[in-house]
């Protein structure tokens, strides 16, 4: 209190203009605090009301690690996924767990809700065939077989995991081998024994996949060819299938002199508001030669990013400069998800990322973390250094809450 305040007058904060208080409210980074808020003053109650009807701080997810812990931003809090169990993969809120069985089920950490879903390894194979319009002609030398050339792998990757409804799960499932994935698109429902998998459709190498509109969205890795799958359903009687893939977008594969321009590249695929967007990530790297191996290791350097929208009329890719002032997204190999984000929070129109691409036979194993590329600016920055984990065949991910919210307040 100043000498010339009497002892009865309000507080001078409580003098203060209601478009400032509001602004003040805005920018409040936690749930907690914007909780707390109303309970200074009468005015500062009454201006909190009045902002009530903007959007609370954007839900930033956490990031689960490879050993089953998870972090979230910017805090640094952590949680372990339950003992005895493994971890595969992510979807929105939910994991990817299985048990020493061999038994999958799916995981809300938050609620602890469950869902059964089949072991990875079983499959029900349908025999219909799986009609391909506009497809890439394959040589035959480079055709990389059907699913049931690799079921039986003890090392079978999901790659990505999609809880389309109650009713239907979808995933690509993978095998890894030297490096180079195969793999195949399989469906189930909840509580079902095992998947449901093309006995006849060649595998492929898909990198991501996006369920939009009651469709199934897929990508190349290698080629870039934008898939679009339709699913026959059967409103919850019988297996699921797949019915009909048509390439809508012809990619540009690595030419043979690309792949000396020390960099690699990656495709995701992720929905907006309705609207499918690809985000291709380049890492630049450099090799690393080894007396006790043919090929060098490659030792990943600096990231780019490049972000387009899909033209649905077209049936092409626009180029986007900017996400706008309300959208932050978050990439992960199969958990890549658009995140709606206040105007006031600094990571709007970013781009977080992990380091989702080492293996064991490219990449050198090193420790690894996580990013975040600002399309303001263009850097690149560490929003949390402290987080780092050892690469392995699964990857770090993300993992959403509505009740984890928190606004990213620095890098």
């Amino acid at each position: 209190m100043t000498p010339c305040q009497d002892q009865d007058s309000p507080p001078p904060w409580a003098d203060l203009p209601p478009e400032l208080l509001g602004m003040v409210f805005l920018r409040l980074p936690t749930r907690a605090d914007r909780a707390r808020f109303p309970a200074v003053c009468r005015q500062w109650g009454s201006a909190a009301q009045q902002e009530s009807v903007l959007p609370l701080p954007s839900p930033v997810p956490w990031l689960v690690l490879p050993d089953g812990s998870a972090i979230s931003f910017p805090h640094g809090e952590t949680f372990h996924l339950p003992e005895g169990t493994c971890y595969h993969n992510s979807y929105g809120e939910w994991v990817l767990l299985s048990r020493e069985d061999m038994t999958c089920f799916l995981m809300n950490p938050f609620t602890k809700a469950t869902v059964v879903i089949p072991n990875l390894s079983s499959c029900s194979p349908y025999f219909d065939p799986v009609e391909t319009v506009n497809d890439r002609v394959v040589p035959e030398n480079e055709m990389l077989g059907t699913w049931m050339d690799y079921i039986e792998s003890d090392d079978i990757l999901v790659v990505t995991l999609i809880v389309c409804s109650t009713r239907l799960v979808a995933a690509i499932v993978a095998v890894d081998e030297c490096g180079y994935v195969s793999g195949t698109i399989a469906l189930c429902r909840p509580g079902a024994t095992a998947w449901s998998v093309s006995a006849h459709e060649q595998c492929r190498c898909f990198s991501d996949m996006v369920f939009l509109q009651g469709k199934l969205y897929a990508i190349d890795a290698y080629t870039e060819d934008l898939l679009v799958i339709d699913i026959v359903d059967g409103h919850g009687e019988g297996e699921p299938r797949l019915s009909r893939i048509k390439r809508i977008i012809e990619g540009a594969p690595m030419s043979y002199c690309q792949y000396f321009q020390y960099f690699y590249q990656m495709p995701y695929l992720l929905e907006s508001d309705g609207t499918l967007l690809m985000i291709r990530r380049k890492i630049f790297y450099t090799a690393e030669l080894v007396t006790t191996r043919i090929s060098p290791f490659l030792v990943a350097g600096i990231n780019e990013f490049e972000v387009l929208k899909l033209d649905f009329g077209r049936s092409r890719w626009v180029e986007m400069r900017c996400l706008g002032a309300d959208l932050a997204l978050f990439l992960g190999r199969g958990c890549s998800r658009a995140a709606c984000v206040s105007p006031h929070d600094l990571s709007r129109d970013c781009i977080f990322f992990v380091d989702d691409y080492i293996d064991d036979y490219h990449w050198k194993k090193t420790t690894t973390a996580c990013g975040v590329y600002d399309m303001k600016d263009g850097k690149i920055y560490s929003p949390l250094p402290m987080v780092s984990w050892k690469s392995g065949k699964v990857p770090a991910t993300w993992l959403f809450s509505q009740e984890v919210a928190v606004c990213i307040d620095e890098f």
